[in-house]
């Protein structure tokens, strides 16, 4: 198991959500924990083009997850719905 470590710019935006969405996303952390196990989530997760080291996990909902991975820690940089990235990259 990997070590899930969030950015404080997570945890903030963890706490303007709701209980429901905040499980949900911390269920998604828990299978990038699994990341040596879980198929899904190796699979689902791509390096992020123009942004070295950082990589993408597109869940099987509409979040999206950006991390980093060193070693056996895990640092989620932030979370955003696919249809806010949509949003912010055609302005």
């Amino acid at each position: 198991m990997k070590k899930v470590v969030t950015a404080p710019e997570v945890d903030l935006k963890l706490r303007t959500l709701g209980p429901d969405e905040v499980q949900r996303i911390r269920a998604w952390f828990d299978h990038l924990a699994n990341w040596d196990g879980d198929p899904f989530v190796r699979e689902n997760s791509h390096a992020l083009a123009g942004v070295p080291g950082v990589r993408v996990f597109r869940t099987s909902t509409d979040i999206r997850i950006f991390f980093t991975m060193e070693g056996d820690t895990i640092t989620v940089l932030d979370v955003a719905r696919k249809q806010a990235i949509i949003a912010t990259a055609a302005h």
